[in-house]
């Protein structure tokens, strides 16, 4: 077992002495699903995704359109601080075996501090926004048996997200509770449902009923809009024309889906469910909560979708506290906002191993981001919170040296 860094205040010193050394859990990691997933398991369907390998590396296409190269190629090299030197594109051969090896996955990870992840795909997330329902579906379903026993190799340490596409809400409903006897932690549904099913739609309560039945969260992730099977215009799926201003505003449609669930009575209705916002970060949540609670006592009523809630002095920011999670990567200007978000709710993520990921100076970020939090919050945000949610147990915090500050993970 590796050695665990202490997370340091700003001045280096180690605030709550042996008590600070803890391990981490990364809420939001991710996995590089190999070249033949889809095709290994249903060779005869073309329409599933499949790599081409083009002049400038291997990419991804899917309904015969082309999607995303592989990531997992360059995880650390953000902190050479050039960043004209990294890239949108790879070969397979280039992703480091931590993004596709369970156990390589497990000591890469502890290198950084990190005992546990809970893991969502890389290519998968681009299926959301294919308009074909049914590729969608299929897709999806073979992912969720792969990464089910891509995380039985390693239980205690790694959490599976499943994959659902909601256009039928009772067909996700059933391979959710496949989902959960199978053994994954939770699923991830699109951040934008489609203009004709937005999750105000009461057709989705018997979902969030079996979400909130079988202890299973959902997730929001980023860069999972739905592509709209009905509408006339095909979405863009190449990420390489991904325009900058989409990374800045990348809570956009997060906000617009937490609205509707909170103010539709989605959380009143189902109290027991968790649905989370996973790498929007954290700082836009404290002037949403304003809003929503502003919009709900001081406009007035417009149709029938304009309801209030069963108890009177209740509002739609307490239903965050209580049904939400956000979990975030490195955001200093939340985490100084925390008391108005709740610290009860917040949950960090490395997103290793993506080259935006905080690896390998996971433990070095969070010490200069959670500095002036007291070591009960520090545990909560870095662990604590995701133990609880996804049922990690964590071992007694190891009495050990800090760890090296760029560990290597091996390759072999």
């Amino acid at each position: 077992m590796g050695s665990v860094q202490t997370l340091q205040d700003s001045d280096g010193g180690a605030e709550g002495g042996a008590a600070a050394t803890t391990w981490l859990l990364s809420s939001d990691s991710h996995i590089v699903e190999p070249p033949d997933l889809w095709a290994a398991r249903m060779p005869q369907d073309e329409s599933l995704p499949r790599v081409v390998r083009q002049d400038d590396g291997d990419w991804w296409y899917v309904d015969g359109r082309k999607t995303m190269s592989f990531l997992g190629i360059q995880p650390g090299m953000r902190f050479e601080k050039n960043p004209d030197l990294l890239r949108t594109s790879g070969t397979f051969e280039e992703v480091v075996r931590a993004a596709y090896d369970p156990h390589a996955y497990v000591t890469a990870n502890e290198a950084d501090g990190v005992w546990g992840s809970v893991i969502y795909p890389s290519e998968g997330l681009v299926l959301f926004g294919v308009p074909n329902s049914g590729v969608v579906t299929r897709a999806m379903r073979i992912y969720i048996d792969w990464i089910a026993e891509f995380c039985a190799s390693e239980p205690l340490r790694l959490k599976g997200i499943a994959m659902l596409n909601l256009d039928d809400p009772a067909v996700a409903e059933e391979e959710l509770r496949r989902c959960h006897r199978i053994g994954l932690a939770g699923a991830l549904i699109t951040v934008a449902p489609p203009v004709w099913g937005p999750y105000r739609d009461r057709a989705y309560d018997a979902f969030w009923a079996a979400a909130a039945d079988l202890a299973m969260p959902l997730s929001l992730h980023v860069g999972t809009e739905r592509g709209d099977s009905r509408a006339a215009e095909v979405p863009q799926l190449d990420v390489t024309n991904v325009p900058p201003s989409v990374f800045v505003n990348k809570d956009y449609a997060v906000r617009r889906t937490l609205a509707d669930l909170m103010l539709s009575g989605v959380f009143e209705r189902h109290p027991d469910v968790r649905i989370g916002t996973v790498e929007h970060e954290l700082g836009w949540i404290p002037f949403f909560l304003d809003q929503l609670d502003y919009t709900y006592t001081d406009r007035p009523a417009r149709g029938p979708e304009w309801r209030r809630f069963a108890d009177p002095d209740r509002l739609p920011s307490h239903f965050f506290r209580t049904n939400c999670f956000a979990s975030f990567q490195e955001d200093a200007i939340g985490i100084r906002l925390r008391d108005l978000i709740g610290v009860e709710t917040l949950m960090w993520g490395s997103d290793y191993p993506h080259t935006e990921s905080t690896f390998p100076r996971s433990r070095q970020i969070l010490a200069e981001i959670l500095d002036g939090l007291d070591q009960e919050e520090r545990h909560q945000v870095t662990a604590a919170n995701a133990a609880q949610l996804y049922s990690f147990t964590l071992p007694d915090a190891p009495d050990a040296p800090d760890a090296p500050d760029r560990p290597v993970a091996s390759d072999s």
